[in-house]
């Protein structure tokens, strides 16, 4: 299986990863451009993924498999460090923020592998590898999806390409993992003060779209000071809850339209609290770097 993708919208980038169902968020100005890599053979999948903007990623992963990520670039202290091995938790709903320039690599394995992997599955975990082991396998799959990304179709539709990809996927699965220590490392910022009071702001924006809480009425429902949410907010995802949470609705009002272009600029904004026509034309403007109206035209002429 080979797959390349091209993606100019966030949520369009989000549906390519086939099996996964992702919701992504554009929280940085700017025109997004993301990629995507698939490749898989021999029960292991390897995708690589990048995009030039942060996003916020709510992801739920396919159970029958575990998923190991390695970063090729990730700015962000969050998650994954530069030199780690993550294994994804096992969880109906996993929130991230990526930063912009990302770059990380992604193996999934059959759950029934390497059944000690299931060590405190619902938790973030990162697996102890030698520098080394870690560093031949990033180089080996870094340099197997540029050369897909340059190969001819002519080359990667043979059965020869095929074989080379089950091979080099088996050998860096063997690597990291049959040879590891079998320690994992919780990760416990997934389940610090300031991620449960980030998630807790979506949950509370998505319940009443129409009508979306003030910053006021998050820090009153949630019981704790404007300068716990501005600090939890700043930590977790780079941004103040103001600039985060309008971003969350502007996406939502994008879909909206990607969805049923023909609905009026209007309703589908006011639908996420947006009522000031000329506040919500700038603003969309200023994260999409084009206005709702040119959003509309795009889909009706596709």
């Amino acid at each position: 299986m080979i797959a390349l993708h091209h993606s100019e919208d966030v949520s369009e980038h989000a549906r390519r990863l086939v099996g996964w169902q992702q919701e992504f968020n554009q929280i940085e100005e700017g025109c997004f451009s993301g990629d995507l890599v698939d490749v898989g053979g021999g029960g292991i999948r390897l995708f690589r993924e990048s995009a030039n903007l942060g996003i916020a990623q709510s992801i739920c992963f396919p159970q029958s498999q575990r998923h190991l990520v390695i970063p090729l670039h990730w700015d962000s202290g969050s998650h994954f460090a530069a030199n780690t091995l993550s294994v994804l938790p096992d969880c109906e709903q996993f929130w991230s923020v990526s930063p912009s320039c990302y770059d990380v690599l992604v193996v999934s394995i059959d759950r029934e592998r390497y059944s000690w992997l299931g060590q405190q599955q619902h938790q973030l975990r990162t697996l102890q590898v030698p520098l080394e082991v870690l560093d031949a396998v990033r180089w080996q799959w870094r340099s197997l999806t540029d050369h897909v990304r340059s190969a001819s179709p002519t080359e990667t539709a043979s059965a020869a390409f095929d074989r080379v990809i089950a091979r080099q996927l088996e050998e860096g699965v063997a690597l990291l993992l049959e040879d590891s220590a079998q320690s994992l490392t919780s990760d416990d910022t997934s389940f610090k003060t300031r991620r449960y009071i980030v998630d807790r702001c979506h949950s509370l924006i998505n319940d009443t779209p129409d009508d979306p809480p003030s910053v006021m009425t998050l820090c009153q429902t949630l019981k704790i000071s404007r300068r716990t949410l501005q600090y939890s907010f700043q930590s977790e995802t780079g941004q103040s809850p103001v600039h985060y949470l309008r971003a969350l609705r502007l996406n939502a009002v994008r879909r909206r339209l990607l969805r049923d272009p023909l609905q009026q600029v209007a309703d589908a904004a006011a639908l996420h609290g947006f009522f000031h026509q000329s506040y919500f034309s700038r603003e969309y403007r200023r994260l999409f770097h084009e206005a709702p109206s040119m959003t509309r035209q795009r889909c009706l002429a596709a």
